[in-house]
């Protein structure tokens, strides 16, 4: 029997399955699939539990290196979404342990929910709602907005969510897209539309900026204070991909100073943020709880993936979009043969 151990956070605290449709039905049709959520919550996994499945199926609890001490059964976790920053890889690399995510499920809702930032800060929604709601309907003539007709995009990391992104938006008449990402090509940026950029052109030049690329050591500040002083001061940043991408000091003192015309994000340096944040105080941010692309659609296409990533470990293949690809090999033959 092989076995698959949910994270807990799937349940509400009275133990509801939060996402109703998030393809269990595709376990639930191999007769040699046991599955299970987990008894309690707990960050990092320990490996007292980890030994007990065959593979998990995880929201967001951490995984770190003494999660995998003595841990031989476990081959697979299977990352509920595309942000593995929670899990240390290369511990599950020495454990022998796949771990995959859900590339390209989460693409058009991410893209979507950065349009529908882009239109309510560009077009001052918050603010005009609130002038109806405190009856200063007077005041509006000093809330006007702008379009995204002719404006620039400039995308920080231009993977799957930036590609969809830079699709969906044609129809709003922008000017051709900047990317900034050491790792496409230009011929790929050329087929897909783009202008491929440094990011100290792309910073100087877009009036909406997009950050869609992973939080790694690599990106850890990336945008810094240097790199804010460089944007127009009628540009937006959108950031939907991780906090500490961009250095959240930097980027209040940035706010405060009214050098950007405003910020909006559902990624935070630390989360949850409390109500003594600077970005409270600020009527130029727009804040979610790193949820703001949550979509029954999206809880659905990302369940299934992970589900069907889950069976293909059962049949004995190598499941689709395995970050650590480089024991692939080893893992297959040690823990699949």
């Amino acid at each position: 029997m092989f076995k698959v151990g949910l994270t807990r956070d799937f349940l509400t605290p009275e133990g509801i399955l939060t996402y109703k449709d998030m393809g269990l039905d595709i376990l639930d049709k191999i007769p040699d699939i046991k599955y299970e959520f987990l008894e309690k919550w707990e960050s990092p996994l320990q490996p007292e539990t980890l030994q007990q499945y065959d593979a998990i199926i995880s929201l967001s609890p951490a995984y770190n290196a003494e999660s995998f001490k003595n841990v031989t059964r476990l081959k697979a976790i299977c990352r509920f979404g595309v942000g593995y920053d929670m899990v240390d890889v290369d511990a599950c690399s020495k454990a022998n342990v796949i771990v995959t995510i859900t590339r390209g499920a989460v693409n058009y809702s991410v893209a979507e929910a950065i349009i529908a930032w882009m239109l309510a800060l560009s077009h001052k929604l918050v603010a005009k709602n609130k002038l109806v709601r405190e009856g200063k309907w007077l005041e509006r003539n000093q809330y006007t907005g702008s379009e995204l007709r002719e404006k620039i995009l400039g995308v920080i990391g231009f993977g799957g969510i930036g590609g969809q992104l830079t699709q969906m938006l044609k129809v709003f008449n922008m000017q051709q897209p900047l990317v900034y990402d050491p790792y496409i090509s230009e011929e790929k940026a050329v087929a897909l539309g783009v202008k491929k950029a440094d990011l100290q052109t792309l910073l100087q030049n877009a009036d909406f900026i997009s950050v869609n690329c992973p939080l790694t050591p690599e990106t850890k500040n990336l945008v810094d204070e240097k790199e804010l002083a460089l944007v127009k001061e009628s540009a937006f940043i959108i950031n939907t991909a991780r906090g500490g991408i961009i250095n959240e000091q930097a980027l209040i003192n940035t706010l405060t100073n009214k050098k950007i015309a405003g910020y909006a994000t559902d990624v935070f340096e630390k989360e949850p943020v409390i109500e003594s944040h600077p970005f409270f105080a600020m009527d130029n941010v727009l804040m979610a709880p790193h949820c703001i692309a949550w979509t029954n659609e999206l809880f659905r296409e990302i369940g299934r993936m992970a589900c069907t990533q889950v069976v293909q470990v059962a049949q004995g293949k190598i499941p689709d979009h395995v970050l650590n690809t480089d024991i692939t090999d080893q893992w297959y033959s040690e823990k699949i043969k």
